[in-house]
Formats: C-alpha cells, sequence, structure tokens
C-alpha cells in the first residue's frame, strides 16, 4: 500500500454543525511601562485557522471521517477545506476570469480580465481562490468588485498574496478552499450508548 497522495479530498456529509474561522496575523505591539506610548510594527505573516464541529452520525457516516483522519498521519498531511457557509460569491460574475498580468507576493489589488462585462462581479466578503492543488491560495475580497466594458476589473483582497501569479493565472470562485493541515497528531471522535458519532477537530493553514 502506498502513501496518501496530499492533499486529500475531505469527505463532504454532513456539513459541519459549527464551524469557527480566524484570520490569524502576526503583527505585534510594544507598550511603553512608562506612559503607555505604544508602536506596532506588521511583520506580514498571516494564516486561516478554523475549528469545526460535525453533527451526530451513525458509523456508515462516520467510517469516512474516521478513514479521512487515518489517511492524514497525524499533522503530515494535508487537505483543501473552506468555509461552509460561504460557497458561492454574491456578485454576478457568470464568466471565467483569469489574472491580467503577473502579480508578487505581498499585492492586495490584483487586475483580472475576462469577465462579465460592466458587472458587480464580487461583492466584499466574497472568498476566492488563486490556483489549485497545493500551491492554492484563500482569500477574502474587501471591496464590491465591478468590471468594464471589455471585462476588466480590480479586485482588492485580504489576505495580501502569499505567492506570485503569472498571466492568465487561473481565479476559483465557487466552493473556495485553502489547503489546512490538522492542529493536532491527536485525530479523535466519540460514540454514545444510542451508536451516534461525534467529531470535532482544529486545524490551521498550510503555508
Amino acid at each position: 500500500m502506498t502513501q496518501p497522495s496530499y492533499p486529500l479530498t475531505m469527505p463532504t456529509s454532513p456539513n459541519f454543525k459549527t464551524s469557527e474561522w480566524v484570520i490569524r496575523r502576526s503583527s505585534s505591539v510594544s507598550i511603553s511601562p512608562f506612559t503607555y506610548s505604544q508602536q506596532s510594527v506588521e511583520h506580514g505573516g498571516s494564516m486561516w485557522t478554523t475549528t469545526v464541529s460535525l453533527p451526530p452520525m451513525n458509523r456508515e457516516q462516520a467510517v469516512e471521517w474516521q478513514v479521512f483522519f487515518m489517511q492524514l498521519h497525524g499533522r503530515f498531511g494535508t487537505f483543501a477545506m473552506g468555509d461552509p457557509d460561504a460557497k458561492t460569491i454574491r456578485g454576478g460574475l457568470l464568466s471565467s476570469p483569469n489574472v491580467n498580468g503577473a502579480h508578487s507576493i505581498g499585492a492586495y489589488s490584483i487586475a483580472i480580465q475576462g469577465a462579465t462585462a460592466s458587472t458587480v462581479i464580487f461583492k466584499k466578503g466574497d472568498y476566492i481562490q488563486f490556483s489549485s492543488g497545493a500551491t492554492q491560495k484563500l482569500h477574502m475580497v474587501t471591496a464590491d468588485c465591478t468590471s468594464n466594458s471589455d471585462g476588466q476589473a480590480t479586485v482588492e483582497i485580504e489576505p495580501p498574496l502569499k505567492t506570485a501569479l503569472i498571466d492568465e493565472n487561473s481565479i476559483n470562485y465557487t466552493n473556495t478552499k485553502a489547503i489546512m493541515r490538522m492542529d493536532s497528531n491527536d485525530l479523535l471522535w466519540s460514540a454514545n450508548h444510542l451508536n451516534l458519532y461525534g467529531v470535532s477537530f482544529a486545524c490551521s493553514e498550510a503555508l
């Protein structure tokens, strides 16, 4: 038997009962012990983290999650995961846009092309994902984005780019996901006298 290929595909059923998402930053603040004046520094690091719980499951459903946990090999393996309550955008993007020109790491403004013309294609709070597979990154749109008559626009994102983009880089806006890694090597489940299983876990973006 060979080792699983990562990132794994996470089971899709049932949907999470609760999910808590955090964007973690590496900013720091120093405070004078005498005047309480502050100095803040942004070091540039950012990562998604989440803690989720699944509803009670019968064994037929639970085994899919048990096998998923087994194949992750603790914190070694990775998997794709996104905000379960924001799988679709609220904007009116109906075509297949891509990145317009090269963009460097740290960019907040991304030029795109090939979008539906003269349309609010993304609304603030929508998620978008650049590339796919092990290199895909998840970003949130921070301002409504309207295309011009040629289907071009500039979308504002957070966090900024962690990997450079090339011209015509792919953009995904449906069921967007980040590549995640479990926060613990110990992955567990519970069961009660009714043979209903409970599963909760915490994970962070794999960078």
